[in-house]
């Protein structure tokens, strides 16, 4: 990975504050109507926050998290890794047969807990 130049921080650091922004305005419209698609696409904001946060965050290790080598929290992150990965290969099994919008919003957050368990598992290697 490459560091990131200042121009490319400050381009983060922008679209975080645009991300919690957007996030706010979502939360606000959720609470007026109830509805819940809000909700998720508001913590989707929040997850794309946080994603830009952990790489400036990361930046000066050229975007690498230090490995603390912890066997038994690598096979629990491995365990919860492949349950995730089970769910998303099954539900987009179904998904094929019985077409959902929620069960597509569903799929999507699976696979960035996916990715995420995955460098879980990484990080206590």
């Amino acid at each position: 990975m490459i560091q990131l130049g200042q121009a490319q921080k400050n381009q983060l650091t922008a679209l975080k504050k645009e991300c919690k922004r957007l996030q706010k305005q979502l939360e606000a419209i959720h609470k007026k109507t109830g509805y819940e698609d809000l909700a998720h696409g508001a913590l989707a904001l929040e997850i794309a926050e946080h994603t830009v946060e952990e790489t400036l965050e990361h930046t000066g290790l050229g975007g690498e998290i230090q490995h603390k080598r912890n066997p038994k929290a690598h096979r629990q992150a491995k365990q919860w890794h492949k349950i995730v990965k089970g769910l998303r290969v099954q539900g987009s099994r179904f998904l094929k047969m019985h077409p959902s919008e929620d069960l597509e919003t569903a799929l999507k957050a699976l696979e960035i807990a996916e990715g995420s368990l995955e460098e879980v598992a990484e990080h206590y290697e």
